[in-house]
């Protein structure tokens, strides 16, 4: 059964913090480069609107409440368990679902790469965090 009780939301809006503060990080001064010549657009063509970020706010806390509720049921209690768990979220749902979009009809497989790994680093640290931070 679900304990929505059992989620720690400070844990849960740190996710949410920490995973949009990786995207800036990621698609900005550590890839936004290489990502942009991948996707095939400038600087100039990519604007960014409150709606995009009100989404991907909303997105990440689905994201972390789901995930905190998965190191939860699977009982994790070290840092370490609930790595290797939100790792495996990841990759078993996360990474494969839009593999498959990504093979019909998304952008070019290096895109896909460069988002999933993105992703694996923020569902695994952030398991790892839940999984510790229990109160």
């Amino acid at each position: 059964m679900l304990d929505f009780g059992s989620i720690n939301w400070i844990a849960v809006v740190v996710g949410v913090v920490v995973s949009n503060a990786l995207g800036f990080l990621w698609y900005g001064p550590l890839f936004g480069e290489r990502w942009m010549r991948m996707i095939g657009k400038t600087q100039d063509e990519i604007e960014a609107s409150p709606t995009m970020y009100l989404v991907t706010g909303i997105s990440s806390l689905i994201t972390m409440i789901v995930l905190a509720l998965a190191i939860d049921a699977f009982g994790a209690g070290s840092f370490v368990e609930g790595l290797i768990i939100g790792a495996v979220v990841n990759i078993g749902i996360s990474a494969t679902s839009t593999f498959v979009y990504t093979s019909f009809e998304g952008p070019p497989v290096n895109v896909w790469g460069l988002f999933a790994i993105y992703q694996l680093l923020v569902f695994a640290v952030m398991g790892g965090v839940f999984a510790v931070w229990t109160v």
